[in-house]
């Protein structure tokens, strides 16, 4: 599964620009058993060559997760409007070291035993910004990239 050391080695612009607009705090989509898209807020968190989120047990985005593993990654936008996102499938770690280690790097020290950690394996980054931004001809500049390759330009339909 594609890692986060997959987008750093294959796209180093785009991993630059994710690291730099994921922050403290992100939304996370998730899709309900019932195919219902839900968003949550959430702290990411970069470490061992991975993005990573520990999720509280007892949430909906917990079993939404464990249900079909499928999530969207949408960062706040940065300066500019620009704008990073994220797709793939995540993976619950039970691992004591990667825990002690992700939780290292968090943005707080509080994920206990009621928060799970899951590996967050991409399939998709894009990266927005915006050419001649809020003057005329203002246009987004789009940078996507899939495991295996780059695109540049518009994103394709799978978007």
């Amino acid at each position: 599964m594609p890692t986060w050391n997959d987008l750093e080695r294959e796209s180093p612009e785009i991993a630059r620009a994710g690291c730099r607009l994921l922050g403290e705090v992100a939304f996370l989509a998730t899709v309900s058993a019932r195919g219902r898209p839900r968003l949550h807020p959430f702290c990411p968190a970069l470490c061992r060559g991975s993005l990573w989120a520990f999720v509280m047990a007892q949430s909906p985005k917990r079993r939404d997760l464990d249900a079909n593993g499928h999530f969207a990654i949408h960062a706040l936008p940065g300066p500019e409007d620009e704008e990073f996102y994220v797709t793939g499938d995540a993976a619950r770690v039970d691992d004591a070291q990667a825990r002690s280690e992700v939780l290292a790097a968090m943005p707080y020290d509080d994920a206990d035993e009621q928060h799970l950690l899951y590996e967050l394996h991409l399939e998709r980054a894009l990266w927005t910004t915006w050419e001649n931004f809020q003057k005329p001809g203002m246009r987004p500049v789009f940078r996507v990239w899939k495991p295996g390759r780059r695109l540049q330009g518009e994103p394709d339909t799978a978007w």
